[in-house]
């Protein structure tokens, strides 16, 4: 279940663990009672390794490769005679 972040008017953020089937847009305060809505908060990079964190805050943007270098293709080329006994 994970835990998310809630912003309350008067009495201010907090955290609770809903279900992912429950309502994540809006919950009560567990103090005041008073509707609240969810904060959206950054992914924490900080605690991984520095090339899984580079490579999350490149997104999805395209590597620019040139057909040079592309890589060899690894599917198996047809061979003349797959079957030695079907000749």
């Amino acid at each position: 279940m994970p835990r998310y972040t809630f912003e309350c008017g008067t009495c201010g953020d907090y955290e609770i663990w809903k279900r992912s089937n429950e309502d994540l847009a809006k919950d009560r305060c567990p103090d005041c009672g008073s509707e609240t809505r969810r904060v959206f908060q950054v992914f924490r990079t900080s605690y991984l390794d520095s090339k899984v964190s580079k490579r999350i805050e490149q997104g999805m943007t395209p590597k620019v490769v040139k057909k040079e270098n592309l890589q060899k293709s690894n599917i198996r080329q047809k061979e003349k005679n797959p079957r030695p006994w079907m000749v």
